[in-house]
């Protein structure tokens, strides 16, 4: 069973696949069950979102998914202000710090549970930010380092 919060990450996932095939919002309120207000904060989320690309897009044309600033994005509220106060302005600085090994987890920020962690990857994960092994070789030598090639048995 999903807590409140997963839930709700999991409504907005979906009414944002089936906004984006044209569906209006009452449809999506009674596809998914939801109750009025949750449907306003569905409906806010994804205002913000496409608010947010809008404005991303009318400053700089060529900008990416990469580009989208933090503070505008559909995370939690609270959410967005510890990671702009922790120096992360962008979505690509958010993906560059999950893709660096050397670094810890963004659980490791003070606010910053594995919740919260989890959110922040699953929406990197949604937009095609979140970088993951390129090949199963690299993937198993991480894992195992004995398999790496040309280490000493």
């Amino acid at each position: 069973m999903l807590s409140k919060s997963e839930q709700s990450a999991a409504n907005l996932r979906e009414a944002r696949a089936l906004r984006a095939a044209g569906r209006p919002y009452r449809e999506i309120g009674r596809l998914l069950g939801l109750s009025s207000a949750q449907l306003g904060h569905i409906r806010r989320g994804l205002k913000r979102e496409k608010a947010a690309r809008t404005r991303l897009r009318a400053a700089t044309p060529q900008a990416s998914e990469r580009d989208w600033p933090v503070g505008q994005s559909v995370l939690p509220s609270g959410l967005r202000k510890i990671l702009t106060a922790s120096g992360y302005r962008t979505l690509g600085d958010l993906a560059a710090r999950l893709a660096d090994p050397a670094l810890p987890g963004l659980e490791t920020l003070p606010g910053v549970g594995p919740h919260r962690a989890r959110q922040v990857r699953e929406l990197l994960d949604s937009l095609g930010l979140l970088e993951g092994p390129n090949d199963l070789q690299s993937a198993v030598e991480h894992l195992f380092p004995e398999f790496l090639d040309g280490a000493p048995d």
